[in-house]
């Protein structure tokens, strides 16, 4: 039975921090579930809005039929029991893929799903209408959030926005990380009441219209993003730029840099920050994606200690 305490997700209530999930996985390339359970029971008490899994932090893309369903499983469960609400990233290639994994995750009740455009070919306008109005259908009481990522080899344009939230009541929010101020406030111009969520970027969003943030920050240290947050929420900004700033340099003075060199990716570099947070999901990537090494953790670390050590979380300041 769900927890009592989480109230359903509507376009109004979608708001807050989340946090991604992170896979462990067995010397065998299996889901670990025992660590993966306790690394959802860490963010008890963090004061974060939910969690989320699939995305490339939760790595979508090496997860067969199999461990998709044993991740949902856990997830809905260990989340539900510390009074966080999931979504459920169901992100394919086909609409069928996707409702296939919706079907299968039903039973686990979570309280959204998270979807992405199919990203092999990119999709004409008549075909994003027609994916996301067959998942919602599938999907049928549970709502959609919407992943616009540039993976998906496109944007979605304001007025097409505007038509798929009039279209589809269940789809009630989007994760866009690309998004300007300009562009946040179009698209809230053609769908008011659209939960538009980005990453850490709380200090410009928020009084952009923006609703709140998936994020991958939290894996370092969840309260002071959610300390971030509720100051920018409660319109304390002058009190929220200091720390707006810090997470803006760790951002991109400790991890972005990985990027180019040693040249790792998203997945990569969240269990880094992960591992560097006290997460015990260790740093291996599922093949073919290059990992990240313990020296990487320790430079993240020192960084962190010289540039922006009020980021530093608890177990790092003793």
């Amino acid at each position: 039975m769900k927890n009592p305490r989480i109230k359903p997700l509507t376009r109004k209530s979608l708001s807050g921090v989340w946090s991604a999930l992170i896979l462990p996985w067995t010397a065998k390339d299996t889901l670990d579930a025992k660590r993966f359970a306790k690394e959802i029971r860490d963010y008890a008490g963090t004061g974060i809005s939910g969690v989320y899994t699939g995305g490339t932090t939760g790595e979508f893309y090496a997860q067969d039929d199999a461990t998709f369903i044993k991740v949902t499983e856990i997830a809905c469960r260990e989340a539900h029991a510390i009074g966080l609400p999931v979504q459920i990233g169901v992100s394919a290639l086909s609409t069928l893929t996707v409702i296939q994994r919706i079907k299968a995750a039903k039973k686990f009740k979570p309280d959204a799903y998270q979807i992405a455009l199919p990203f092999w070919l990119e999709l004409k306008d008549d075909e994003v209408k027609r994916f996301v109005t067959e998942v919602a259908a599938a999907a049928g009481k549970t709502p959609i959030v919407l992943y616009v990522t540039g993976r998906s080899k496109r944007k979605i344009a304001p007025k097409l926005m505007g038509e798929l939230v009039r279209a589809v009541p269940t789809f009630i929010g989007t994760k866009d990380t690309g998004l300007d101020t300009a562009g946040l406030k179009a698209i809230l111009k053609a769908a008011p009441d659209l939960a538009i969520f980005g990453g850490e970027d709380f200090y410009t969003r928020l009084p952009a219209g923006g609703k709140g943030g998936y994020c991958s920050v939290t894996g370092f240290n969840a309260p002071k993003i959610v300390e971030l947050y509720n100051l920018c929420a409660a319109g304390r900004l002058e009190e929220a730029k200091p720390l707006a700033d810090a997470v803006h340099n760790f951002l991109y003075g400790a991890l972005v840099p990985m990027v180019k060199k040693p040249g790792l990716w998203d997945s990569a570099i969240d269990r880094i920050q992960r591992v560097a947070g006290g997460g015990d999901v260790g740093l291996r990537c599922q093949s073919p994606y290059l990992s990240g090494t313990e020296a990487d953790v320790k430079r993240v670390i020192a960084w962190c200690r010289k540039h922006t050590p009020e980021l530093l979380p608890a177990h790092l300041q003793r």
